[in-house]
C-alpha cells in the first residue's frame, strides 16, 4: 500500500447500484438484460461493506479511545491495538474506520494546492515556507513477514515516498530520521500498523523490535499523532504483553459471530438482519426474516460467522437468483455458492461432529 493508493481508496466511490426491479418487472427483462441486471446489483453490492454489529460496536470504541489519546500531550501517548482471528475482518474494519478520519482530517487541513485532487492526487499544504508536500494524515502499513525494527521504519518511509530509496548504505539511525522526518512533513495524525503479529520478537533482535515500536510511539506523539497496532491474535502475543507497552496499550478484539450462546445468537441475528435491509430491495419474493430467523442456522453452519463468507454467501445467492429470473433465494440457493475453503472446512468439520454425536446418541438409546 503506497499513499496514493490509499488516497484513491478513501476517495473513490462505489458503483452504482441499480433500482430494484418487482418480480414482474424482472420476467419481462430478456436473458442478457437481466443477467446485466444482476451482474450490476453483484458488484455494487460486492464493492460495499455490509454493517455489522460486532465491528460497528468495536470501531466505536476504538474512535473514543482514539479522540482521548488525541487530547493527551506531545509524548508518548495511548497506543490502540486491534485483535482478530484471521479472516474475520479486521482489515476491512480499521480502513473503513480509519478511512473515516482521513476525509475528516483532510477537510480541516490548510491545503495549499488541490489542482490534481480531482484525478486522485493527494492535497498538498506548505510544512514550512516555499516548500510543498503530499498531505498524508493516516499512514497505513502493512508488515511483511518477520519484519525487523529497520523493516518497520522503512516501510513507513515508502508508504509516503514510494520512489525514493529510504538509505542506500542500510543505516538504522538514517532510515528512522529519514521515516520520522516523513511523518511530520506529511502531517501524519495516525500510523496504523496491520499484520503487525509479522513483527520478529523472538530472536535476539526481538527487544531492537519492541523498542522500536515505543519509540515510534513517542516520536509520532511529539507530532500529535497516534499509533494504532491491528493484527491476528495480538491479545497474548509478544508485543502486547510487554509492560511498557501494555501501560499505554487501550485494546480492542472481536471474534466471529457464535451462535452457541443465547446473546450470541441475538447478535448473529442482528447482523442477519441488518443483511436483509440491504438484500430484501432486490428479492421482493423474500420477507424480513427469512436470512435471519428462518436460515440463521444454516447461514452460520456453512460460514462459521465470519462476516466476509457471510457477504459473499447472500450477495453471490441474490445474484444468482436474479440472473435465473427469480427475486428470491432459497436455501438451495444458498447451498449452491461456493465459499472460502475456510468456511468448506469448517462446515466439513461441524457436519462431522454433527454426525459423531448422533452416532453416540443412537448408541445410548440402544
Amino acid at each position: 500500500m503506497r499513499a496514493r493508493n490509499w488516497h484513491l481508496q478513501v476517495t473513490a466511490s462505489p458503483p452504482a447500484l441499480p433500482e430494484p426491479l418487482s418480480q414482474r418487472e424482472l420476467k419481462r427483462l430478456s436473458d442478457a438484460a437481466r443477467r446485466e441486471y444482476a451482474t450490476q446489483v453483484r458488484h455494487g453490492l460486492r464493492a460495499r461493506t455490509l454493517t455489522s454489529p460486532i465491528h460497528d460496536r468495536v470501531a466505536q470504541q476504538m474512535t473514543r479511545a482514539l479522540e482521548s489519546a488525541l487530547l493527551e500531550p506531545c509524548g508518548a501517548r495511548t497506543i490502540l491495538s486491534l485483535s482478530a482471528p484471521y479472516t474475520a475482518g479486521k482489515s476491512t474494519m480499521v480502513k473503513r474506520w480509519a478511512q473515516e478520519f482521513h476525509r475528516t482530517w483532510l477537510a480541516e487541513w490548510p491545503v495549499e494546492d488541490d489542482t490534481d485532487a480531482a484525478a486522485g492526487e493527494l492535497p498538498r499544504w506548505s510544512p514550512k515556507p516555499g516548500h510543498l508536500a503530499d498531505v498524508i494524515p493516516v499512514n497505513y502499513t502493512t508488515l511483511l513477514a518477520d519484519s525487523r525494527a529497520t523493516d518497520l521504519y522503512a516501510q513507513l518511509f515508502a508508504f509516503t515516498k514510494p520512489d525514493e530509496d529510504v538509505d542506500p548504505g542500510g543505516k538504522v539511525r538514517v532510515i528512522v530520521e529519514r521515516a520520522i522526518q516523513a511523518l511530520a512533513i506529511h502531517g501524519t495524525r495516525m500510523v496504523i500498523i496491520d499484520d503487525a503479529h509479522m513483527l520478529r520478537t523472538t530472536s535476539k533482535t526481538g527487544r531492537a523490535t519492541l523498542d522500536a515500536i515505543k519509540h515510534l510511539n513517542t516520536e509520532l506523539g511529539e507530532l500529535g499523532g497516534v499509533l494504532v497496532l491491528v493484527g491476528a491474535n495480538l491479545t497474548g502475543g509478544d508485543v502486547l504483553e510487554d509492560e511498557q507497552i501494555r501501560g499505554r496499550l487501550a485494546q480492542h478484539s472481536f471474534d466471529a459471530y457464535e451462535i452457541d450462546t443465547d446473546a450470541g445468537r441475538r447478535h448473529w441475528q442482528r447482523f442477519l438482519k441488518t443483511c436483509e435491509a440491504t438484500l430484501l430491495p432486490y428479492l421482493s419474493g423474500n420477507g424480513e426474516g427469512d436470512f435471519a430467523t428462518k436460515n440463521s442456522t444454516y447461514i452460520w453452519v456453512r460460514t462459521q460467522g465470519f462476516v466476509s463468507d457471510a457477504a459473499r454467501l447472500l450477495i453471490e445467492a441474490t445474484a444468482g437468483a436474479l440472473t435465473e429470473g427469480r427475486a428470491r433465494v432459497n436455501r438451495s440457493g444458498l447451498g449452491q455458492i461456493s465459499l472460502s475453503q475456510r468456511a468448506q472446512d469448517g462446515e466439513r468439520d461441524l457436519m462431522r461432529r454433527h454426525r459423531a454425536r448422533a452416532t453416540t446418541s443412537g448408541k445410548v438409546a440402544g
